[in-house]
């Protein structure tokens, strides 16, 4: 039967970025099968403490941090519980059946919650390399076998692994991350998104557009593909970056920015303040997309544009090898190879076929094995299964 879902997420749209967007879709998913969910996560500028995402309920908690100013209150105690006061009144307002953690962090918060209620912790858990971070290992052991979640949502096979190395194979799901292929689609009513997008960043017609979303950090490759898009000089070749710096780095953004300063528009973009629900207008004015990561765990970026019908440069790893199953749904690059970068830009500008194929036999791939409909049917199921609806609870 349906449940009352707590979603717990540090950062929630309009901050972009993979988790962001597991996030709302998971919640809108599980709203759409039925669950009441609620999700609760940080204070975002310009946004209300309450507000409604479609299906979803969105409750941002800020009065923490008044609390880490306050002279009056010890640092450290609020550093770790200071969330917690605004949490219980949300918990006894909403009453929730099951608590949906969306980061190791949130899953100290959220085993609270569900000791406190006798009621299931799932978690979904989307830190590329949390054992390469300061006290990794412990910080990758508290999650995952301190908090013991009754279940693990893994959304590739590196993070399903991760989990099996501190959990039994019963508590660890793979459900392979999925993407709204009506929202992220090559359907005629996208032709008006995309003129109106163009028309935004000042892309003529006749210009290639080349789109690039993520983080701005080292790993995700936005220098190696600045230098490639650099070095061909195509007179009509644009390119976009979109993404901003949570949790990533301030340093290596203001790289980016330089280089976009230096070389200019319209040639080069960054964007930062372009949120999750703006992304389908995103892709449907690009021409072509470029993933130059160096490193990731599935790539819901990548995803999204093969959902979107367009042709894709995606590097040689792990995480997208997990995606391109296949030969032909996109071109392959090395990682950190601005020279391999700049040929496949050359050969997609060159060949509009070749463009086209990519995009259509991309799409139908995604169609057929990471639609959201699939995520959601087998995610619903499984909290369906161990979800204790509050009425049960009381009788016990």
């Amino acid at each position: 039967m349906p449940s009352r879902v707590l979603l717990l997420t540090s950062a929630f749209a309009p901050t972009m970025g993979g988790a962001e967007s597991y996030a709302r879709t998971v919640a809108h998913g599980l709203a759409d099968a039925g669950h009441d969910v609620l999700v609760v996560t940080d204070t975002v500028a310009g946004t209300p403490p309450r507000e409604t995402d479609g299906p979803v309920r969105v409750i941002r908690l800020g009065g923490y941090r008044g609390l880490l100013e306050d002279p009056s209150k010890l640092p450290w105690e609020q550093l770790y519980f200071g969330l917690l006061p605004e949490l219980a009144d949300v918990v006894a307002e909403f009453g929730p059946d099951l608590i949906l953690a969306n980061s190791l962090e949130t899953t100290v918060a959220g085993r609270v919650v569900a000791d406190e209620l006798s009621i299931p912790l799932v978690g979904a858990y989307h830190e590329h390399a949390p054992l390469e971070e300061p006290l990794g290992i412990g910080k990758t052991m508290l999650g995952y076998r301190r908090m013991a979640p009754d279940l693990v949502l893994a959304g590739s096979h590196s993070y399903a692994a991760r989990a099996l190395a501190h959990l039994p194979a019963e508590r660890v799901a793979l459900i392979h991350h999925g993407v709204d292929t009506d929202a992220f689609t090559d359907a005629p009513h996208t032709a008006l998104l995309r003129q109106r997008v163009r028309a935004r960043y000042g892309i003529a017609d006749e210009d290639l557009l080349v789109v690039c979303a993520g983080r701005l950090k080292p790993r995700k490759g936005q220098r190696e593909l600045i230098e490639a898009f650099d070095s061909l000089g195509h007179p009509a070749l644009r390119l976009l970056l979109v993404g901003g710096v949570s949790s990533a780095s301030q340093d290596y953004a203001d790289h980016l920015r330089a280089q976009a300063a230096r070389i200019g528009a319209p040639r080069l973009r960054l964007d930062e303040s372009v949120t999750v629900q703006e992304m389908p207008g995103i892709l449907a004015a690009a021409d072509i997309v470029a993933q130059p990561s160096h490193s990731e765990g599935l790539g819901l970026s990548l995803l999204e544009a093969m959902s979107a019908a367009r042709p894709v440069i995606a590097t040689r790893i792990d995480g997208f090898d997990e995606v391109l199953t296949e030969e032909g749904l996109a071109l392959r690059v090395d990682p950190e190879a601005p020279e391999q970068l700049a040929g496949a830009l050359e050969a997609l500008c060159a060949d509009a076929d070749l463009r086209r194929g990519l995009g259509r036999r991309a799409r139908a791939h995604v169609l057929a094995r990471f639609s959201l409909r699939r995520m959601i049917d087998r995610t619903d199921a499984l909290l369906r299964e161990l979800a204790v609806p509050a009425t049960v609870r009381g009788t016990r």
